[in-house]
């Protein structure tokens, strides 16, 4: 039995809540509230598996009552239920939930929101992942600084020069950013060196997708593995993030989701980088393993320490309470199938970019999965896009 909690100022919404999930009360347990003061008062009574909160409310807004949710119970799911219609916003109120369900909304989505977060809490909690994560020496610690920059965002005197002097408190994520907009991928006629010109020419979505992984590649410095390159996993994730990205925009998803997948793409392989640098020799045998009989990294991962470096990764960024579009991609870019989630999404557009930037990823394109959802004849258009953007990321 799982329990939620609908935060609701309006009678009627909140009732109408009340009654939405009846039809399952051998899953869910229902509980309303009128604000976020009693909100809070019900969960320091008894847990909650989710909470979902109206966004405009008075006195604790629903923003402001999901970052206590996720600051003092990290392990509630964390949905936001408003009328806003401005992406922008939407997007702005990531560093506290995990989704966002624009009103008004269906029963159905609804359930299937839930149906995502149920399945995706299941994966995360298998007990062969977690032993796995308790073998690391130490998890990456959540970027303050990337609340420091959704900060800025949100704020009425934002600009993007606060943006980069925030960014350029941090001399590994300032390199990141200087190294991504320098790359022969923006194509910029001149070297930039001053933050705020690559803060302006990355956007904010990058530069705070490039926070997230730099956290990592920062906190990480692997030895010299045989079969192993951190540089080439850098380029590896640029390349998907931006495949992932153009796929989505391409294909006419709303701005968050396309959004959602540039950042999953550029996460999605930050287990490999953990696993090199707290288990190297069982990583190098994973990796050998690969090599010598062909098969994929995450087949023999699942051989030397029962879970993958997707899971890993996966893991982390549900402690880090990412958003589940993004953690989901992680999750399940090998077995896209898993998911109760039937339709294109960040994780679709990730799982094939992961493998049209990768010739030696190309057998994991589950061809069946893209079947079911209805876009598999859509593969050829995003193998040319992929064709287009490694012309365009060549050195003149």
């Amino acid at each position: 039995m799982k329990r939620i909690l609908f935060v609701e100022d309006n009678e009627v919404l909140r009732q109408l809540y009340g009654i939405m999930l009846s039809d399952e009360s051998d899953r869910w347990e229902t509980t309303t509230a009128a604000d976020g003061q009693i909100a809070m008062e019900l969960l320091r009574q008894a847990p909650f598996d989710v909470v979902a909160s109206d966004m405009q409310m008075p006195g604790m807004s629903g923003i402001e009552l999901l970052t206590e949710v996720r600051k003092l119970y990290p392990q509630t799911s964390r949905i936001i239920i408003s009328g806003v219609s401005d992406q922008a916003e939407a997007a702005d109120s990531l560093h506290c939930t995990h989704l966002f369900i624009p009103k008004p909304f269906e029963v159905k989505t609804l359930k299937a929101t839930l149906a995502r977060i149920v399945s995706l809490d299941a994966y995360l909690k298998d007990d062969k992942l977690r032993g796995l994560a308790a073998k690391m020496r130490t998890l990456p610690s959540f970027p303050m600084i990337y609340l420091d920059i959704i900060r800025e965002i949100e704020s009425p005197t934002s600009s993007i020069e606060n943006i980069a002097k925030i960014v350029a408190k941090d001399p590994a994520i300032t390199a990141k950013i200087l190294q991504v907009v320098n790359s022969a991928a923006l194509g910029l006629p001149e070297k930039i060196s001053d933050p705020v010109e690559a803060v302006q020419q990355l956007g904010m979505t990058t530069v705070r997708s490039l926070t997230l992984s730099a956290q990592v590649f920062s906190s990480f410095k692997p030895g010299q593995l045989k079969h192993f390159s951190a540089d080439a996993l850098w380029t590896h994730l640029m390349k998907c993030a931006d495949l992932a990205r153009t796929i989505m925009r391409r294909e006419r998803a709303e701005f968050t989701e396309s959004e959602d997948a540039f950042t999953a793409g550029m996460l999605h392989d930050i287990g490999q980088l953990m696993l090199a640098e707290s288990l190297p020799v069982e990583f190098e045998k994973a990796l050998a393993l690969a090599a010598q009989e062909k098969i994929p990294l995450h087949e023999a991962e699942l051989e030397i320490f029962g879970a993958t470096h997707t899971g890993l990764a996966a893991y982390l960024f549900g402690l880090w309470g990412l958003p589940a579009a993004i953690v989901e991609a992680v999750a399940f870019r090998y077995a896209p199938e898993k998911t109760d989630l039937k339709k294109f999404s960040a994780l679709t557009a990730v799982h094939v970019a992961n493998a049209l930037c990768d010739t030696s990823e190309a057998a994991n394109l589950n061809l069946d999965y893209l079947e079911e959802i209805g876009v598999a004849d859509r593969l050829n258009d995003w193998r040319d896009t992929a064709a287009e953007l490694q012309s365009e990321q060549q050195p003149a």
